[in-house]
């Protein structure tokens, strides 16, 4: 039975062999024949020339049929002379026309391969396009009769390109598409109602530009190619099934979609689809607008994305709906103040944000209702809303949220170190994302708002050792300003309670030239001043640099140095070291390094007033800390301001050796040193003195003095008059004006020089009215000119060796007059003994 079947097998096997053969054998004999027909087939449907070089029978190339190759094929429009553009030039085209619709009179392309050539399609801008080729002189009269289009289509099989360019450009409405196919077969498959196509193959694209003022798509970009495309033509529908382009990086794009022919409004539906494609790599596909504008946001990332393209051909001043849905993977993001680090984000784009309008740029808009990442280090979510991509305006709102473990990595660790608390940021954003800071112009296109919350933070500014704690309160700000209305903390020893504004901090972070300004009011209400050694503690010559990440801390090292603080204060109780005083008032303005005292009004000395104004500075740079002030003391114990002062420096008359009540007037500098202590050799001054009930107690050189005269008066507590007299102060002198002291034990006379060191040389005359006994019933009488007149003894008091020594100055204007003042001195002697 088996073998009855291979043989019937067998048979039917030769008989169509010998069929086909006969059939080659007929085509090959009348090979120039059928070639003529086919050419006069083409030329019936060409208003132009078609040149072939040569043509060969290729009977068995691609299969049973009529194959045949031409060579150096020309297809030219009758305008050739003019314009000198062929429509088609090819070093080779194989075809092979299928052998069964040969006999049955119907030709029909099988399989068409195009080498080495180029398909150029082109519109003038007078109208003319050379595709009018296709235009045969009799459809040109009698349009009517002209021949359907698709029916020359349909009697095009497969078709392979092989270093094949096509381009089409239309001068008039300036569009421009171009591409050389390597290596691209199309396959076709018909039925009755439908025609499938597979295009796939590596394609070099030259461009796809549809707007010029935008630049092209895929401009000379590598791809390869897999399409699945199908025409129904009972719908009228042309549909691209779940296709992919490949571009060089190995990217895929999935591309599907529908054009609808089947009514006068041709809508079409388009699909895009990428998984994880770097923006850097899809940069290249689009147009030199969207690259700019995308590459301008500096994110390079892998995204997934999503896009349709809806619209209406035909419509040119119609633009398409575009609806996008990204979603990125994580990225960072480079701002002034520091760096994003690890965002995601996802959302949607359309240019049809209000369904009521066209689609349009001005009608666009992105939502990315939660973008979320790490600030350096510090976790933080926003939503972020962009309108009209035009001139894009986006509206951010967002949340940071901190505590201590996070600041302290955020900032330099070498200079800020944090304890305890957080921090919590919600912020507003209204503007341009293109030009939101105009550095040129120095401002803002766009508005900024938001609300800081601190609760219980803690820490340390190493480089000066600050230690601030219990930092608590609200601070709102906007692009312009911040407020703080209840701002407290604790610096080791006070509780400051601050209110005020922080001008241009916002600007500042951008990079404005502005310095930062802040006005505030202070009140302390038991101030225990630690500030003056930090404020004047030495500087270094360089600072620490920080590590370049960390920008934001670098910022606020410069804010630090450079920010102008005005500043008010109140407090009820100040102490510093010796000093106390009470109901504390002032104004100062604190701006690189140096503090300058508006007023400062305060009740101290016992029932005195102060009220001061001056300057300290702190260059650094190896340069001492100065000290100017001005001021008036009314009513005050002398004895608490020299305690208060630590005895000016010096060690002769101390505190302990004074009563009275002061009032003076005074302008005093002098360089500190980094212990906040004064140093006497640069003190300079002018003191304007009134000293009422005065005493001196147990002052050394009056007790030297009584060794020398007036042995039985009270030197040990001794009571003045009135003084009222100008000191001049330079370095450690004092420049004493001449002067009576009017006291209970003498009156005298003085000039000269006091010195904190050790150049003290004062002139002191006794006039020999002294003489007469003083006891406790003896009545003040200064400024009496009867006590200038008469006789004198005349002293000095001269620093000698570190000690203040009174003794004899005489006068040797005569020889007599000299023995006389001896002989006075010997009577002043006895009398006290």
């Amino acid at each position: 039975m088996s073998q009855k079947v291979l043989k019937v097998i067998g048979i039917v096997a030769l008989v169509c062999a010998l069929l086909f053969g006969a059939i080659e054998l007929w085509v090959y004999k009348n090979r120039e024949k059928l070639f003529l027909s086919a050419k006069e087939l083409i030329n019936e449907n060409l208003n132009g020339n078609l040149e072939i070089a040569d043509f060969k029978f290729r009977p068995f190339y691609g299969g049973l049929g009529l194959n045949f190759t031409l060579y150096d094929i020309k297809l030219t429009d009758t305008l050739y002379n003019v314009h000198h553009k062929p429509f088609l030039e090819a070093g080779r085209i194989h075809v092979a026309i299928d052998l069964r619709r040969i006999l049955s009179g119907d030709i029909q392309v099988r399989n068409l391969v195009l080498e080495d050539g180029a398909l150029k399609m082109f519109v003038q801008r007078n109208g003319y396009s050379n595709a009018s080729i296709f235009k045969s002189e009799a459809q040109k009269k009698n349009k009517s009769q002209k021949r359907d289009p698709d029916e020359i289509l349909q009697k095009l099989g497969n078709i392979r390109f092989v270093n094949f360019a096509v381009a089409y450009s239309d001068s008039v409405k300036e569009k421009y598409y171009g591409a050389l196919f390597h290596d691209a077969t199309n396959i076709v498959e018909r039925t009755d109602s439908s025609t499938n196509a597979s295009f796939t193959g590596s394609v070099l694209f030259n461009g796809l530009t549809f707007r010029v003022e935008k630049g092209g798509f895929l401009m000379n970009q590598e791809t390869t190619l897999a399409l699945a495309l199908g025409y129904d033509e009972d719908e009228k529908k042309l549909k691209i099934y779940p296709s992919t382009l490949e571009s060089a990086t190995h990217d895929k794009i999935g591309i599907n979609g529908v054009f609808d022919f089947s009514d006068t409004i041709k809508i079409f539906h388009l699909n895009f689809e990428a998984k994880g494609i770097a923006v850097k790599n899809a940069l290249p596909l689009l147009n030199q607008r969207l690259q700019k504008q995308i590459d301008s946001i500096g994110i390079q990332t892998n995204v997934d994305t999503q896009v349709k393209i809806a619209g209406i051909l035909g419509r040119p001043g119609l633009k398409p709906q575009v609806d996008v849905h990204f979603e990125t993977d994580t990225f960072r993001y480079n701002l002034p103040v520091g760096v994003l680090r690890k965002m995601k984000a996802s959302g949607t784009f359309t240019n049809r944000a209000d369904t009521t309008k066209l689609a349009d740029v001005f009608n666009s808009r992105l939502i990315a209702p939660k973008i979320t990442g790490f600030f350096e280090t510090i976790p933080f979510a926003f939503k972020l809303v962009v309108n009209n991509f035009r001139n894009p305006r986006a509206q951010i709102d967002g949340r940071i949220e901190a505590d201590s473990t996070n600041l302290g990595a955020l900032l330099d660790p070498g200079r800020y170190r944090f304890k305890n608390g957080s921090a919590k940021i919600d912020f507003h954003f209204s503007g341009s994302l293109k030009k939101f800071y105009n550095a040129g112009k120095d401002n803002f296109d766009g508005k900024v708002s938001g609300r800081v919350s601190l609760k219980n933070v803690a820490m340390d500014y190493l480089p000066q050792k600050v230690r601030i704690s219990k930092i608590n309160g609200d601070l709102t700000f906007n692009e312009k300003v911040m407020v703080m209305p209840n701002l407290r903390f604790y610096d080791g020893q006070n509780m400051l309670f601050v209110r005020g504004t922080l001008v241009d901090l916002i600007p500042y972070l951008f990079g404005s030239p502005k310095p930062l300004r802040a006005n505030v009011d202070i009140n302390i209400p038991d101030w225990q001043l630690n500030w003056l050694e930090t404020l004047l503690a030495a500087k270094g010559s360089s600072r620490p640099q920080a590590r370049k990440s960390l920008k934001l801390s670098e910022l606020l090292d410069n804010a630090i140095d450079k920010m102008e603080i005005v500043a008010k204060l109140d407090a009820k109780k100040l102490r510093y070291r010796h000093f106390t005083g009470r109901d504390v008032k002032g104004q100062f303005t604190i701006s690189n390094n140096a503090v300058r005292i508006e007023y400062f009004t305060l009740k101290a000395f016992g029932a005195g007033n102060v009220r001061l104004s001056g300057e300290m500075e702190n260059s650094g740079s190896g340069k001492l800390p100065h000290l100017a002030v001005r001021g008036k003391i009314a009513n005050a114990d002398v004895h608490s301001v020299f305690y208060s002062f630590d005895d000016f420096g010096q060690k002769a008359l101390t505190h302990q050796n004074l009563k009275g009540i002061l009032n003076t007037d005074f302008n005093f500098e002098s360089t500190l040193n980094n212990n906040v202590k004064l140093v006497p050799s640069s003190m300079k001054g002018l003191l304007r003195i009134d000293l009422t009930n005065a005493y001196i107690i147990n002052f050394e050189p009056f007790m030297k003095m009584k060794k020398l005269i007036f042995k039985r008066r009270n030197f040990e507590r001794v009571k003045f008059a009135p003084i009222r007299n100008d000191f001049r102060l330079t370095g450690q002198e004092v420049e004493i004006a001449p002067m009576e002291i009017e006291s209970n034990v003498l009156t005298l006379y003085i000039d000269g020089i006091y010195s904190f060191g050790n150049k003290t040389d004062i002139n002191i005359q006794i006039p020999l009215s002294n003489l007469k006994k003083r006891d406790s019933t003896y009545v003040l009488d200064p400024n009496n000119p009867e006590k200038r007149e008469g006789s004198k003894i005349f002293l000095r008091a001269v620093d000698e060796n570190g000690e203040v020594n009174i003794k004899l100055a005489f006068r040797r204007k005569k020889k007599d007059k000299s023995k006389d003042e001896e002989s006075e001195v010997k009577k002043l002697e006895d009398i006290e003994r």
